[in-house]
């Protein structure tokens, strides 16, 4: 069964050459009028220009987007179809399995970007992964989970991959997402830099201290576990981590994250998400940090501190 991946983003570009490499003939669908076209041709992908013999879909394009996508190719679906997710979020917002009752909804989630799930698979390196198998009928389940771990080998799982449910997963991404990976590194990262700046600390010193370190430290804690990197760390690194933790990690810390874990959980977060000007939002965004002293010192340091 020869899966049919929509679109030609990031992790469809990462997934579908991990498949090729390891002897997997993977096709892609696009709109006629796709700019992804001219990289299908470039690439040697195999194009794909109707559904109705697709019986393997892997939906990997954004989460907000798989609901418009499969209301306006209902038609265009065989009864059966397995469809594939990458993040549970749209399950838990639209419920669906639902909503598509003759389609079967799998997810299959590598945690990793689209470049490390590449890079992994040409250096050989290791990637995990979680799977449901919750909204397929009990009686095809035993196929398809044979399907999911066929294409868990060749696009490079070497960890799991492990089940949860659509839920679980979505909870801990976003979750993780807020509390953690994008609302508290980078910003943190930047307030670090500014206060150095704001003491006389040169760009060049502040930008390797509180941007390019936080790789460093996140590959050790990653690799150690925190035992052995509490146990590595220097007299002033641990004294510092444990007095930034009493003073940071209080009580109104506390009920900030159980604020945005309730929001998640009670689904207000998707609501939040649907009233938002996402292209607004985006550029707001994009403009603070394009306008920061920290980007143009990144633009200043890439090619001589950051590996391609």
């Amino acid at each position: 069964m020869n899966p049919t991946f929509i679109g030609l983003g990031s992790q469809t570009r990462a997934w579908i050459s991990n498949l090729r490499d390891s002897g997997m003939t993977a096709q892609v669908y696009l709109r006629p009028d796709s700019p992804s076209q001219e990289i299908m041709k470039k690439e040697g992908y195999t194009a794909k220009s109707d559904l109705k013999d697709s019986k393997l879909i892997f939906l990997l394009i954004p989460d907000a987007e798989h609901l418009n996508f499969l209301e306006a190719h209902r038609n265009e679906l065989s009864d059966g179809t397995l469809i594939i997710l990458a993040h549970g979020a749209s399950v838990m917002e639209h419920k669906l399995p639902e909503l598509f009752p003759n389609l079967n909804f799998a997810l299959l989630a590598i945690k990793a970007i689209a470049s490390e799930i590449r890079h992994q698979y040409t250096h050989q390196g290791k990637l995990g992964a979680v799977y449901s198998l919750e909204a397929i009928d009990p009686e095809q389940r035993i196929e398809f989970h044979k399907v999911l771990s066929e294409i868990s080998q060749k696009v490079g799982i070497t960890a799991g991959p492990f089940e949860v449910t659509f839920e679980q997963e979505a909870k801990a991404d976003l979750f993780s997402e807020q509390s953690l990976l994008c609302g508290l590194l980078p910003y943190a990262a930047e307030q670090a830099y500014n206060t150095l700046r704001r003491e006389g600390i040169p760009k060049e010193l502040a930008f390797m201290e509180c941007w390019l370190e936080v790789k460093l430290i996140a590959d050790a804690m990653v690799k150690m576990g925190p035992v052995d990197f509490f146990n590595l760390i220097s007299p002033h690194a641990l004294v510092g981590s444990e007095l930034a933790r009493e003073r940071i990690f209080d009580k109104a810390q506390q009920k900030v994250i159980e604020d945005m874990r309730q929001n998640i959980w009670n689904g207000q977060f998707f609501k939040q998400v649907n009233d938002t000007d996402l292209a607004q939002m985006r550029q707001k965004i994009i403009g603070h940090w394009d306008n920061s002293e920290l980007q143009e010192t990144f633009r200043e340091l890439k090619s001589d501190l950051i590996p391609k």
